[in-house]
């Protein structure tokens, strides 16, 4: 009897942490995204201004924030609080390739900066949104 009591126990503080780990980590990422969204703010203001210099670091922090993406989507973080769509884990694959193509277009939007052409700058920034609003439409809920 002890023992089953012990193994109840046990479950479930194993599910309640599971539970808090996975509040933690749908904390972190949308911790990640509120400041992808600020950053996204930044290199609009930047290449608006014609301020090139400045959209380079920046795009680094998107670049850095994209490889991190599918690590903040582990198993079980679909519950709670989050606008993460539940065909994210269905289709992992594609939402990781999806967040590599983000990492991409960060790329290239630094080499695009680092040319000082604000055209291409522009065209860059536009398609590293694309991938964005790419991976929104299908694996976000508004």
């Amino acid at each position: 009897m002890f023992s089953r009591i012990v193994l109840a126990a046990s479950a479930a503080l194993m599910l309640t942490g599971g539970v808090a780990l996975a509040q933690d980590v749908i904390q972190t990422r949308k911790a990640g995204f509120e400041d992808y969204k600020k950053a996204m703010g930044e290199i609009k203001d930047a290449v608006g201004k014609g301020d090139l210099a400045a959209v380079g670091p920046v795009a680094d922090r998107i670049d850095a924030f994209a490889a991190k993406i599918p690590s903040l989507f582990p198993p079980g973080s679909d519950k709670g609080k989050t606008a993460a769509k539940e065909v994210i884990w269905a289709n992992f694959p594609d939402f990781t390739a999806k967040a590599q193509d983000l990492q991409a277009g960060a790329k290239a939007l630094k080499v695009a900066a680092a040319s000082g052409d604000k055209a291409a700058t522009g065209k860059a920034f536009g398609a590293m949104a694309d991938n964005c609003k790419a991976c929104h439409q299908r694996y976000r809920s508004e």
